[in-house]
């Protein structure tokens, strides 16, 4: 089946991928004799190497069911290397073309731009709590999924991931950007006004910040990704639940300048894409 042999492709292609995050990021991360990322790529290294282990195992195996949960640990703990990639390798990022592309794209203004005049206190409490539920829509569902691995479904959620962190991360190092807030300060006032969730985000952002995160938004495109894939799946009620979080969360990329309307456009449409090849997936492997 052609969905099999993508599927193959993807765990191989992934794992590539994340080996050269995972060497550029060290490398920089030396360089830079900065003590945490230092900690993120032996840690990295280690999950990448069991990564690959459960890669080459034979289908069927319990080495190769853990693929999937492995694929989800080792993307988080090499994520942060991107920064030291940032910092000693990326000399220009794309920002300003991006930025005018956005206002190509929608009359002149960049969609964060048209989202200026939003603001309220009480609107980024509430998109700042949308945003940060990112965080529980991503690792719920691994976790629970983790501990039914062998279960088709898993198996479908866990490759629909993987294959949106494998394109993801290529557009991360191919179109290297900060975001708004960070490449246009004086444009996009940062941060917007708020209260204590809104200044607890910004310090969860602080602190995860790469400076080249920003194309295509995976915050956006797993976003749209999980509902899709609970919604298609016939998850009716989970789907309910997860509506209003997902659309929250997807206008808080743009309210909180931390993306551009493309960005979250390209996420958007890139989950779709996925969705498209997990539900062809589901139906051939259920064959």
């Amino acid at each position: 089946m052609i969905t099999s042999w993508m599927a193959r492709w993807i765990g191989y292609a992934f794992a590539a991928e994340l080996l050269l995050v995972l060497l550029l990021g060290g490398a920089g991360a030396w360089q830079l004799e900065d003590g945490t990322l230092c900690t993120a790529s032996v840690l990295g290294s280690l999950a990448w190497l069991l990564l690959f282990a459960s890669t080459r195992a034979p289908s069927g195996s319990a080495w190769a069911s853990w693929k999937g949960s492995l694929q989800f640990v080792a993307c988080w703990l090499i994520f942060p290397l991107f920064r030291a990639i940032r910092e000693v390798f990326i000399a220009h990022t794309a920002d300003a073309s991006l930025l005018a592309l956005d206002r190509q794209l929608w009359g002149g203004r960049s969609l964060p731009e048209h989202l200026l005049d939003w603001e309220r206190p009480w609107l980024s409490e509430l998109l700042s709590t949308g945003y940060f539920l990112f965080y529980v829509v991503a690792l719920v569902p691994a976790i629970v999924f983790s501990a039914r691995r062998r279960s088709h479904e898993a198996r479908a959620f866990f490759l629909g991931l993987a294959s949106m962190y494998l394109v993801g991360f290529a557009g991360y190092l191919l179109v290297p950007a900060g975001g708004p807030y960070m490449a246009f300060p004086a444009t996009f006032p940062y941060p917007p006004q708020g209260g204590p969730m809104t200044h607890f985000l910004v310090g969860v952002v602080r602190a995860g910040i790469t400076g080249m995160d920003t194309f295509p938004s995976l915050h956006s495109g797993i976003g749209v990704y999980v509902l899709g894939f609970f919604t298609l799946g016939g998850y009716r009620r989970i789907a309910l639940l997860l509506t209003p979080v997902i659309l929250a969360l997807v206008v808080a990329t743009i309210y909180l300048r931390y993306h551009y309307g493309i960005d979250v456009l390209c996420g958007i449409t890139l989950a779709a894409g996925v969705l498209a090849f997990i539900q062809r997936y589901r139906k051939e492997s259920l064959a």
